[in-house]
């Protein structure tokens, strides 16, 4: 009879041959396979002594993984009682119709858990004999009156013959959770094709990370605990202790959902480990949409272990994609394997031919027979009993399945395509969505801290890629995490409430310092002068250059300042993060690529233009980068800018006409217009690095300036070479170099790497709008410079600088007036992320 552990005979069988061999590991306490089965043995006497066991009754547990349930778990299979996990994150008033639809008669509970969750315990004890791990309820069977040692032999109990059934429950994320009944075992047949495909034995470490309610928690454990393996039991939604016992258990195997596995990922990288750090041959992962850029992160990270399933609680685990499978194929979820068939059926249940879209049916040994408490939708196909699930889908010619969505009968949403393309989007960490009809949704998103975006911008940008693929927005909001369950499923009515009452626009879209709650006084204040002293910098930036000009060319005086920041920045990187983090891994082209432009194409072209032109020109120039990144996000992410933005753009670039003119139109036919555009073409750059962040989102912004800049300066060193053999350029001598070395100095240090961290703590302090107000000073400090400096500004130029910088600040005034009235309607204000 399956039921959710092995039993005291197999515990036995094992103890036999391994019994001083680790059976169970929970929170630094190691069971022997002896001290296993010994207090098994006695906590299934007692309670057979307790609770009448040779009547027809069922035993449910609610209670957050440890080692009493483990042993509850092995003591009712002893006794041959069906044991069912009930999800105990799950609203306390879906509990009863769930115990009931179980035929529960004994609970399992951890009290202490229930009080903090307000589920009434003096209500389930009127009905059902109580059995607590946590020796609190005092009407009720206490754990630790059940470990009393026994004199009696487990032999000595009539166990009596019962017919199979098993009952599981689906997640229950849109209602209550429906009870899946099955009256055949299939343990056998997929334990038999996974341990011999996978080569699974006694000696691995299987991490239990996933709730044992769940079936990939308890199925994956028996599976490994048969073979007398060890089982290492994890803090319970303690993603860092999973990460950190995947080092210090040479963990093999384990089976996670994905954002399970997602916070796991950040963990591991955070504490700087790498593939050569784990043991790791395994982890299987589904129950969830595994979008692909996550895939890829988690192999990168943890090597060539993910796995991924697709399957449902009704149909078990019906198909496969393996780590090569991911890597050359990451939006499919996999093929049918050994005893699975998979169709894609029409609204008339016909087989539809490949990459046609249509409802997921499936026929497998491991399909369940009925609901408890409803009928399910099936089909006969040539003769093979199909289950119709709730996704959504299509195969290809090579058996291959994509997956669109769960919305049960729905086929014109793609809702995973559509969290995919909003992912690629700068500053989303995480994004939820649900349908709400045939063609609109409601979109939960989640905001990165390591690239901050506002809001109203992400809002419009979702919005647009939404009307890009025909489908309409119900509503839409920043929340501060997706509510998942345990097991991984998104609990549609609690987001859509978040959605619709706290993730408002008006409530909490921009995360600016009035809003945001832990910012003190004192960090305010830092937070100013941080983002003060970044914009003086960068403007005093242009005309101390222009002194280094006179020296050196552009190329080699770029090469100096990112070389020797390059340098700096990797220090810190290795500080901060480890060595490992040195390694640029499979994004070694995305960082060169971007660091090229940012540091190599910004530089040497802002640099050659400056050469020829005033400081004051090429500042006012950057400060148009908040517009010129709408220009951007429109090329690189067909994204258009609101018409405000556009028109902002429009007056801002006359407002630099007449800075570079100075009134007279006769200077674009004279030459002077190119040193501008060469300026301009270098702003482009930058902000193509700038956005090229989100294309490498699982790098911390550290991380990705340290390795892009130095990559970017080995770019800078190729092309002085090329320059100075062609004779465009010549290496500069030392006295060259010691005549600007307080210059040199200068754009390495305070415009460079302390600008970068001023810079970003500024912004997330006081967040993205406020902190591009700042970038309006860049321009002001050159021109206060040149004016004490005793240059010549003319009237023309003053007009000029003046228009741009208030039309960069109606800007930031529309984002605001937008971000709390008209967030379908937000301008860009994107973020620059770091110094230039």
């Amino acid at each position: 009879m399956e039921t959710n552990m092995i039993p005291l005979g197999k515990i036995k069988e094992i103890a036999s041959a391994r019994g001083d061999k680790n059976a169970l590991i929970f929170d630094g306490m190691k069971i022997s396979w002896n001290e296993y089965y010994k207090v098994v043995k006695n906590v299934t006497i007692n309670l057979a002594s307790k609770i009448d066991y040779s009547s027809e009754i069922s035993m449910c547990y609610i209670s957050p993984n440890c080692l009493e349930l483990i042993y509850l778990m092995s003591a009712a299979s002893s006794l041959k009682i069906p044991c069912t996990g009930i999800d105990y994150t799950q609203n306390p008033s879906k509990l009863e119709p769930m115990l009931k639809s179980a035929g529960c008669k004994v609970l399992i509970i951890s009290s202490s858990y229930c009080i903090q969750n307000n589920v009434n315990l003096q209500e389930l004890s009127s009905n059902l004999i109580i059995i607590d791990i946590d020796n609190i309820a005092k009407n009720g069977i206490l754990f630790k009156d059940l470990t009393t040692p026994t004199e009696k032999n487990f032999e000595s109990l009539t166990i009596q013959h019962r017919a199979f059934k098993s009952i599981s429950f689906t997640s229950g994320t849109s209602g209550i959770p429906k009870s899946v009944v099955r009256n055949k075992s299939f343990d056998a047949r997929r334990f038999a094709f996974f341990t011999a495909r996978y080569g699974f034995s006694s000696d691995d470490q299987h991490l239990l990370a996933m709730p044992l309610y769940h079936a990939a928690g308890s199925g994956w454990s028996r599976l490994f605990m048969q073979l007398g393996a060890t089982l290492i039991i994890a803090k319970p939604h303690d993603t860092k202790d999973m990460a950190n016992l995947i080092k210090s258990e040479w963990i093999t195997t384990s089976a996670m959902t994905p954002p399970l596995l997602n916070d796991v990922v950040k963990h591991y990288q955070d504490e700087g480990y790498s593939p050569k750090d784990n043991n790791l041959k395994f982890i299987i992962v589904g129950g969830k949409h595994f979008h692909p850029q996550a895939k890829l992160q988690a192999i990168n990270t943890l090597g060539p272990v993910i796995h991924e399933y697709y399957g449902t609680t009704e149909t078990g685990v019906n198909a496969l994609a393996e780590p090569k499978d991911l890597i050359s194929n990451p939006t499919s979820v996999g093929r049918a394997y050994d005893g699975n068939n998979i169709l894609v059926l029409d609204k008339e249940g016909k087989t539809l031919p490949p990459n046609q879209v249509g409802r997921i049916a499936i026929a497998s040994y491991m399909n369940m027979d009925s609901y408890g408490n409803q009928d399910s939708e099936s089909v006969l196909i040539e003769g093979e009993q199909y289950l119709v699930t709730a996704e959504t889908g299509e195969m290809d010619a090579n058996g291959n399945i994509y997956l669109r969505n769960r919305a049960q009968g729905e086929s014109v949403l793609n809702v995973y395509e559509l969290e995919n393309e909003v992912r690629h989007l700068p500053g989303i960490k995480d994004v939820a969505m649900i349908p709400a009809s045939k063609n609109s949704v409601y979109c939960g998103f989640v905001t990165s801290d390591d690239f901050i975006v506002a809001d109203n911008e992400l809002i419009r940008n979702i919005k647009y890629i939404c009307k890009k693929l025909k489908v309409k927005v119900a509503g839409i909001g920043h929340v501060d995490t997706i509510p998942y369950s345990p097991s991984g499923k998104i609990r549609n009515d609690q987001l859509k409430d978040m959605i619709l009452h706290k993730g408002q626009p008006n409530q909490a879209t921009e995360k600016d310092s009035s809003d945001k709650k832990g910012i003190s006084f004192t960090q305010y204040i830092i937070g100013i002068c941080c983002l003060l002293g970044t914009a003086m910098a960068w403007g005093g930036m242009f005309p101390v250059a222009k002194n280094a000009l006179q020296s050196m060319d552009a190329v080699h005086i770029s090469l100096i300042r990112y070389g020797f920041a390059s340098l700096i920045f990797m220090a810190m990187l290795a500080t901060k993060e480890g060595i490992l983090s040195l390694l640029p891994g499979k994004h070694i082209f995305k960082l060169w690529m971007f660091g090229s432009f940012g540091f190599a194409g910004f530089s040497i072209l802002a640099f050659a233009g400056l050469a020829y032109t005033k400081p004051q020109h090429g500042a006012i120039i950057m400060a148009l980068m908040p517009l010129i990144s709408a220009i951007m996000m429109w090329v690189l992410k067909n994204i258009k800018p609101a018409k405000f933005t556009l028109m902002s753009i429009a007056l801002a670039l006359l407002g630099v006409v007449l800075v570079i003119t100075k009134g007279d139109i006769n200077a674009f036919s004279g030459g002077s217009i190119l040193p501008t555009l060469v300026i301009l073409s270098g702003a482009f750059c930058w902000v193509t690095y700038t956005i090229g962040a989100s294309y490498v989102s699982d790098f911390s912004v550290l991380r990705y300036t340290a390795l892009s800049c130095f990559l970017g300066a080995l770019t800078i060193l190729f092309i002085a070479f090329v320059t100075n053999a062609t004779g465009i350029t010549q290496a500069p001598d030392l006295q060259q170099i010691f005549a600007v070395k307080w210059e040199l100095l200068y754009l390495i240090t305070f415009a460079g790497v302390i600008a970068v961290f001023s810079w970003n703590y500024g912004i997330n302090t006081l967040g993205p709008i406020n902190g591009i107000l700042f970038i309006n000073l860049v321009p002001i400090t050159a021109f206060t410079i040149g004016s004490l400096k005793g240059d010549l500004i003319t009237q023309p130029e003053i007009l000029g600088a003046t228009i741009t910088i208030s039309v960069l600040i109606m800007n930031n005034i529309y984002t605001r007036w937008s971000t709390t009235s008209k967030p379908a309607m937000a301008p860009q204000a994107f973020k620059l992320q770091m110094s230039r």
